[in-house]
C-alpha cells in the first residue's frame, strides 16, 4: 500500500493534522499514513527540512511526504510536487522542498488540477485543501503530468561552511528534542582539512579538543562534539541539554581551527 507521511507544524494538542489525514483516507482508505513530527515550531522551514531530508529515505521507494510548514508564505490555493530519489514530496513552495533536495529535484510541478482542491476547507488550511488530496491522488495512482505544469522550484540553501585562514567555520542548522546542535559541518569535509593536524573547537565558551566516538566518552555533563546519525558534526552533553546549558541556537556559529600546516 502507498505510504503517505506527514510533518508539519499543526501541534498534537489540537485536530489540524487529523483533519488532514481524514481528508487522505477519506480519498484514499487504502493509504498507509505515519507521522513523523507535527512539533515542528511553527513557520520553521529549517526545521522541517532537516526532518522530512534525515528521514524520507528509511521510507520504500514511491512514498509520498507531506511537509505542511509555513503554508501561507505564497498564494492561499498555490502548493507544488516535488519528485526527488523516487519519493515525492507535497508541500509550499516556500523553500522547504528545496532544502530537502538540495535543489536537486528531479522533477516539479504546480498543483492546478481543480479537482485536488478541498473547497470545503478554508484557504489558510492548506494541508487539508490542497496537499492532503494532492497526497491522496499520487497514492491512487496520478500522475505528475495529471496535477499541473512544471514550475521553478523557490530555492532556500542550507549554507555552506567556510575555510579560510586554517579556520572552517559553519553554524548550527538544527537542535533536536535532547537539546543536541547539529551543524552543517560534514564529517567528509572535516576529515578532508584535518589531515593529520590537532584542532579546537570554539563554539560561544566552549573549547573542545577531540571529538568522541560515544557520549560514554566523557563524564555527565561534560560537553562534546560528535559525528552524529546524519554524519554532521554536533555539540552536545552527556545526559544534559546542550542548547540549554550552554546557551545554543540555530544559526549559532562554530569554529575549528587546526593547528600547523594542512592545504587549504
Amino acid at each position: 500500500m502507498p505510504i503517505i507521511s506527514l510533518t508539519s507544524d499543526l501541534g498534537y494538542s489540537s485536530h489540524y493534522a487529523a483533519v488532514v489525514k481524514g481528508v487522505i483516507l477519506s480519498l484514499y482508505p487504502g493509504a498507509t499514513l505515519v507521522d513523523v513530527s507535527h512539533d515542528v515550531p511553527n513557520f520553521d522551514v529549517m526545521e522541517a527540512a532537516y526532518i522530512v531530508k534525515h528521514t524520507f529515505e528509511a521510507f520504500p521507494a514511491g512514498s509520498i511526504h507531506i511537509v505542511a510548514v509555513d503554508p501561507e508564505h505564497a498564494q492561499a490555493d498555490s502548493a507544488v510536487v516535488v519528485q526527488y530519489r523516487d519519493h515525492f514530496f507535497v508541500g509550499p513552495n516556500n523553500g522547504v522542498l528545496s532544502l530537502i533536495c538540495d535543489g536537486q529535484a528531479d522533477a516539479c510541478v504546480r498543483v492546478e488540477h481543480q479537482g485536488l482542491v478541498q473547497q470545503g476547507y478554508p484557504r489558510s488550511f492548506r494541508a487539508a485543501r490542497v496537499f492532503a488530496p494532492t497526497a491522496a491522488f499520487l497514492a491512487s495512482g496520478g500522475t505528475l503530468e495529471e496535477i499541473g505544469p512544471e514550475t521553478e522550484l523557490f530555492d532556500l540553501r542550507w549554507g555552506e561552511p567556510s575555510f579560510a585562514g586554517n579556520c572552517l567555520r559553519g553554524k548550527i542548522i538544527y537542535i533536536d528534542k535532547f537539546g543536541n546542535a547539529i551543524t552543517n559541518i560534514s564529517k567528509e569535509h572535516f576529515l578532508e582539512l584535518k589531515q593529520d593536524r590537532p584542532f579546537e573547537i570554539f563554539i560561544r565558551s566552549v573549547r573542545l579538543r577531540r571529538i568522541v566516538n560515544t557520549y560514554s566518552d566523557v563524564n555527565k555533563a561534560d560537553a562534546l562534539a560528535i559525528f552524529g546519525e546524519s554524519n554532521q558534526l554536533e555539540i552536545a552533553m552527556r545526559e544534559a541539554s546542550a542548547a540549554q546549558l550552554l546557551g545554543l541556537k540555530v544559526h549559532d556559529m562554530i569554529t575549528i581551527e587546526f593547528k600547523g600546516n594542512g592545504q587549504e
